[in-house]
């Protein structure tokens, strides 16, 4: 189909698995949707917010068919733009979301005591949802198709068109539910975000470091047989000084930053050091190289042999796998 892009054919297992995680992430997004948003006059983010103010005004029509309707165009609209494999996983978690909308309703409880309560604990449900329907290559639609078409063509962010539907979306839960409503909607929506952010990002980030010296090889060494981690070396010159420098590049996980920092003022006090947070890292990334750079052969088989701590534990599969543009 001329405008997709062609990928390698995914395997079954990753099918199944993915298609299992995005009907988890669907359960739960729409769970707390119906046991802690709806009840306390809340609007979601998205088209899930658009749909639930259509269906305040026509109750007659459950928001999970709205939810279709609204999707159905975008979607043959920017069908062209998307991966086989993300518009397939797509139209799955749509037409589930909505059906079990409909469907599990009259079987759950509601929540209504507290609605700083059910706004915090609503978002953290459906950021969860929503961000593992995403971290396995699928989306809820609405936003996320309307951001890629607007992207190819006027280089619009995702992230500036869901601000400006969520901003409308608060306004509107202004008019419907008055100003109180509108507030806790935006606590909820807030939480939701942050959620979905680090379910999507994930809780193992790195740190990236980056350290200019004139001790280079000394550094590097120190990191490689005490850290356990590879390093890259450039070589820079100083605008100012015009002293050649040597560029070290290490990623090291958040226990390992302590015991680097130690090696580098230990060996040059006056080295420049910039660190950042990375959320991924692609290929092969040892969780316990500091451990295994640090204990014999002898520890480490005994360890190893216990079963409680993997020789060589690399990144989970979805860590370690190339990270495609789903988009």
């Amino acid at each position: 189909m001329a405008g997709r892009r062609s990928t390698k054919k995914t395997p079954l297992k990753k099918h199944i698995r993915n298609i299992a995680m995005i009907s988890l992430g669907s359960l739960v997004c729409t769970a707390g949707y119906l046991i802690l948003i709806t009840p306390n006059d809340l609007l979601a983010g998205g088209v899930w917010g658009v749909a639930a103010i259509l269906n305040h005004y026509l109750p007659r029509i459950p928001m999970g068919a709205f939810l279709v309707i609204l999707n159905i165009p975008l979607l043959l609209w920017g069908w062209n733009k998307l991966r086989l494999r993300f518009a397939v996983y797509t139209v799955y978690a749509i037409l589930l979301q909505s059906a079990l909308l409909i469907l599990i309703e009259p079987y759950l409880p509601t929540y209504t005591a507290n609605p700083l309560l059910a706004c915090i604990f609503g978002g953290v449900l459906v950021g969860v949802g929503s961000g593992t329907v995403v971290r396995y290559h699928g989306s809820g639609g609405g936003t996320d198709v309307i951001g890629i078409i607007l992207k190819s063509k006027y280089d619009i962010s995702i992230g500036t068109i869901s601000l400006i539907v969520n901003a409308l979306i608060v306004f509107c839960a202004a008019f419907i539910f008055g100003f109180e409503r509108a507030m806790y909607t935006m606590v909820n929506l807030f939480i939701s975000a942050r959620v979905f952010t680090q379910v999507l990002e994930g809780l193992n980030r790195k740190r990236n470091v980056m350290i200019i010296s004139e001790h280079g090889d000394a550094i590097a060494e120190r990191l490689l047989h005490e850290v356990g981690r590879g390093v890259t070396k450039l070589h820079g010159e100083g605008g100012y000084t015009r002293k050649n420098k040597d560029v070290l590049f290490c990623v090291v996980s958040r226990f390992e930053l302590a015991l680097l920092k130690e090696v580098i003022q230990q060996i040059d006090p006056q080295a420049f050091v910039c660190i950042n947070e990375t959320y991924e890292v692609l290929g092969s990334f040892p969780k316990h190289a500091a451990l295994e750079a640090l204990m014999s052969e002898e520890q480490q088989a005994a360890i190893l042999d216990s079963g409680e701590l993997p020789q060589m534990s690399i990144e989970s599969e979805y860590d370690s796998e190339v990270n495609e543009n789903q988009i």
